[in-house]
């Protein structure tokens, strides 16, 4: 379980601290700097890469991907858990992807998928490629030539009090927006992060702008929209004013009020959930499910902020229009489940923001024209998706500070680390003495090495860590280490530690690293071998009194797959024995169900070797042959561990 890279966890827990009050006051700091809110805030993003301020605005500053994928747009899903879905990207071939959201001068946001050929729509689909990449400089002594618009009478090569920090691991290429360089030569879009091209809704052709990813699938520079509009938008985002009189009621009530238009700008809304209530997952006990009305389960000493106490409607809610301009209304909630959000330090790990209802309304033109002088982003809403929640661009408030040598403004970004399940990778609460693990944020280094525990007894200091929690009734408690390196380090919580929000000092070379975690006497998490969950087990085979042990996974093209379970003839006895954490020290009251076949365990405890490791022997109910992937559910006292998987032949 060690080797596992920060990046590779953020994609798996998606994984950072969310704007502030600054969007109001505009950008903070000398303003030459612009802190990028993909690196600045990322750690507070849900699984579908939404967040929100303390005022509650729901919003993606990048890949809205849950709502890609309600309107399936070339995604697959890995994995369901407590903490979301997990989706990937479909390998090619693509369709072309659907109109996600407008901006708020009139033209329409794609998702990553367009034609290669900008003007033949029988032409391949590709992914789209943005015109940025990261620039090659150590010292931060000049600015690139698009950013130059965004920073009049500053001069390309700026003079000793406007440089950046150097580039270096507290401040690392990607924290700013000038790390960017930007060549039409580098890809399909131009630096507004659009091209005019044919599209399905637009066979004769349209000005659209396109959600962009990497390679990999994580989103690319500068995400939706760039810092400035292709064309003229005079009305942002807000509370609803009255509509003008002329105007045509389109969509009201969860039905269409006329005919279905075709005009891309009235029937691209995603209007099919519109009477669904929204729903959040609490950070607080994500096993505990959505929740309709929320912040709930939240422990004493938690802060929050924003809150639905009341039934709030999700997606699109109105729709009417005139000749000139489409005017949509939504409460800025999806209907997909939105949350948890985590944080690095403080509250007990848990992003104190939760989203509320917003009652806005976009004015999005029908016939968008193009600016000839281009206008700013600015902070705020950029544009609506078309599920009704906010677009945002690559801003958090935040600039650097020769003064202060670091930022100011946005949120607060300090070198700290972020602690997680060693089982699940998921954050959320964890029991006394379950088994975490930690990675660093912003720079931090949580040991001066690289090493293993040697035996079962582990150290309380390895490669130059050491672990110190501070629990909620004030005791301190050091905890035993099993694995430590710079990048990440795994421990166990120590039995005495009491319940309740706690912080985790990680101390490594004299330099001490926050964290927080939240103590629950109970809180299973299931181990497994791959993202798709297959479960962390094996088989134990019983035939004519000899036992013998098999593997639940196989390797093929050098990945884990699945290994089918053969249930083998009536007389053999097939037990499942797979392994957690989080049972907690009081004796655990655990229910099992197998493919939704009631199984009681054998044996739930202590595997006996390795501290804070749990184990389950299950004996496999034969009405599970042929099932095929089947789930594996646990609850202990009341809480849902992360459902794993196996396969029967």
């Amino acid at each position: 379980m060690t080797g596992i890279s920060i990046r590779t966890a953020s994609a798996i827990i998606v994984l950072l601290v969310c704007c502030s009050a600054a969007w109001a006051q505009g950008l903070q700091g000398d303003g030459i700097w612009i802190r990028n809110a993909y690196y600045g805030e990322a750690q507070t993003f849900d699984k579908c890469l939404g967040h929100q301020p303390g005022q509650g605005q729901y919003h993606h500053h990048a890949h809205p991907v849950c709502l890609r994928a309600q309107l399936d747009d070339n995604l697959v899903a890995v994995n369901t858990g407590r903490t979301g879905t997990v989706y990937r990207e479909k390998a090619a071939p693509w369709n072309h992807s659907p109109i996600l959201g407008w901006a708020l001068d009139g033209h329409p946001i794609y998702g990553p998928y367009g034609y290669s050929d900008r003007a033949n729509a029988s032409s391949a689909i590709k992914r789209m490629k943005p015109g940025f990449r990261l620039r090659n400089i150590t010292q931060r002594t000049s600015l690139p030539d698009w950013a130059l618009a965004h920073h009049p009478n500053v001069p390309q090569m700026l003079s000793a009090n406007q440089y950046g920090p150097d580039v270096s691991e507290t401040f690392p290429l990607g924290r700013y927006v000038e790390d960017y360089e930007f060549a039409s030569s580098f890809g399909d879009l131009d630096q507004y992060n659009g091209r005019f091209t044919v599209t399905p809704e637009f066979p004769n052709g349209t000005y659209a702008y396109f959600v962009t990813l990497d390679d990999s699938g994580l989103p690319a520079f500068p995400y939706i929209i760039g810092m400035q509009y292709y064309g003229a938008a005079t009305v942002a985002m807000g509370p609803p004013q009255p509509v003008p009189a002329n105007a045509q009621p389109y969509f009201a009530n969860g039905a269409y009020t006329q005919t279905i238009n075709n005009a891309p700008q009235l029937n691209a809304w995603f209007t099919k959930n519109s009477q669904q209530d929204a729903r959040v997952v609490s950070g607080f006990d994500p096993s505990a499910g959505p929740k309709t009305i929320w912040p709930v389960d939240v422990p004493a000493g938690a802060r929050t902020s924003g809150g639905v106490n009341a039934l709030a409607k999700a997606d699109t809610q109105t729709i009417s229009y005139t000749d000139a301009t489409v005017y949509v209304s939504s409460n800025n909630l999806g209907s997909y489940t939105m949350g948890p959000w985590f944080i690095d330090g403080g509250n007990g790990g848990v992003f104190q923001n939760f989203p509320s209802v917003q009652n806005f309304r976009a004015q999005i033109p029908r016939t968008p024209t193009i600016a000839a002088t281009k206008q700013n982003t600015g902070l705020g809403a950029v544009g609506m998706w078309v599920n009704g929640v906010a677009v945002f661009n690559v801003l958090d408030g935040a600039t650097y500070s020769n003064a202060t040598r670091n930022d100011v403004g946005g949120g607060p970004v300090r070198p700290s680390s972020l602690h997680v399940s060693s089982a699940s990778f998921e954050g959320g609460p964890s029991a006394p003495g379950s088994l975490v693990t930690a990675f660093p944020l912003f720079g931090a280094k949580l040991a001066t090495g690289t090493a293993s525990a040697d035996s079962p007894n582990w150290p309380t200091t390895l490669a130059g860590a050491s672990v110190a929690i501070r629990d909620a009734a004030g005791a301190t408690h050091a905890a035993a280490i099993s694995y430590a390196s710079p990048g990440q380090l795994n421990y166990r919580v120590p039995e005495s530690v009491a319940t309740g929000l706690a912080s985790v000092t990680i101390t490594a070379d004299g330099v001490a690293i926050p964290g927080a975690i939240n103590i629950l006497p109970a809180y299973p998490h299931l181990f497994q071998f791959t993202g798709d969950g297959l479960s962390a087990a094996y088989v134990l085979r019983v035939r004519n009194g000899q036992q013998t042990t098999e593997p639940v996974f196989q390797i093929t093209a050098g990945q884990v797959t699945p290994a089918r379970i053969d249930l083998g003839p009536a007389t053999d006895e097939v037990y499942l024995i797979a392994f957690g954490t989080g049972l907690g020290k009081s004796a655990p009251q655990v229910a099992v169900s197998i493919g939704g076949v009631n199984v009681m365990p054998l044996y739930a405890g202590a595997q006996g070797t390795f501290g804070g490791l749990d184990q389950y022997n299950l004996l496999l109910p034969r009405s599970l042959e042929g099932k095929g992937k089947v789930d594996i559910v646990i609850t202990v006292n009341g809480k849902v561990a992360n459902t794993v998987n196996v396969t029967i032949k």
